[in-house]
């Protein structure tokens, strides 16, 4: 009697412990199920909004605008150029050359637009690239939560001297929420590769996708941030002012052309790593 009492006592016990695991459990569950709650609500707050519509509305506007802003800033580099020669005595020569920076600048107008859909092409019509959704959640948080609280971490220095670091935190992060939420603004699709090597090839060109797919609203940004300052830098020197309207005047054309090339050959590499990987399971197709 005695063992048939213990053995009733040790099973009463072993339920009683399996009925408080289920119970931890299920209470643990429960929490990790409103985090993961919480989380997604602040990273929906960001990403939960039509940003591919407005990036096109966006790339649009700027497109039309942008010839104007190169336009002015070639005429203003050239007055800025004939004004700086004139003061220092330049010979007539010199004065003269000055006129031929339009000639650059009607072209960089022209062809800027073309340029940055030229370089846009690659997320618009290429196939899109495919990334693992847990992965695509990790980088999400990762690069959100991380970003903004490493911006307000470094707000709460009060030093000015990091402000500016701060802010661009906090613009990459949601730069970063918005691209992983809606990734097919990226030309990136929540799947899952199918080997390694397209795995590899994907997060490699994720960050120049990103770029890319962004350049002609950077490029936009920095064209009017080239001219306010080219028109502050007037006052206080007029050589410089005359540069920094020249390189706004011509970096919407040459940048896209730039980073549509290193796109070519960092693709091409990949594609060139593809082939040479891939040779010896075509070897063991064609043994079979």
């Amino acid at each position: 009697m005695s063992e048939e009492t213990a053995n009733v006592g040790e099973g009463a016990n072993s339920t009683g412990i399996n009925d408080t695991s289920k119970k931890v459990t299920a209470k643990i569950s429960e929490y990790s199920g409103k985090v993961d709650k919480c989380i997604e609500g602040a990273l929906g707050v960001i990403g939960n909004r039509p940003w591919d519509s407005w990036l096109g509305t966006a790339n649009g506007y700027i497109s039309k605008f942008l010839p104007a802003a190169i336009a002015l800033a070639g005429v203003l580099a050239c007055l800025t150029g004939l004004i700086t020669m004139i003061k220092n005595d330049a010979p007539f020569s010199m004065v003269v050359k000055q006129l031929f920076v339009l000639v650059p600048v009607l072209f960089a107008m022209h062809l800027a637009p073309k340029a940055l859909a030229l370089t846009r092409s690659f997320v618009e019509k290429g196939e899109p690239l495919a990334i693992r959704p847990e992965l695509l959640y990790i980088m999400k948080v990762v690069y959100g939560i991380g970003g903004l609280l490493l911006g307000a971490y470094l707000l709460l220095n009060f030093d000015a001297s990091l402000v500016g670091l701060a802010i661009a935190a906090i613009i990459f992060a949601v730069l970063m929420i918005i691209c992983l939420e809606r990734p097919a603004i990226v030309g990136v699709k929540s799947e899952y590769p199918t080997n390694c090597v397209e795995e590899v090839i994907a997060l490699m060109l994720f960050p120049i996708r990103v770029v890319i797919a962004l350049l002609t609203l950077l490029i936009g940004m920095a064209a009017v941030g080239g001219i306010v300052y080219g028109v502050v830098q007037w006052f206080d020197d007029g050589l410089a002012a005359a540069l920094t309207f020249g390189a706004t005047a011509l970096a919407p054309f040459l940048v896209p052309l730039v980073v549509y090339f290193f796109y070519l050959v960092i693709a091409f590499a990949l594609d060139f790593y593809r082939a040479i990987v891939s040779i010896p399971r075509k070897l063991d197709e064609l043994k079979k």
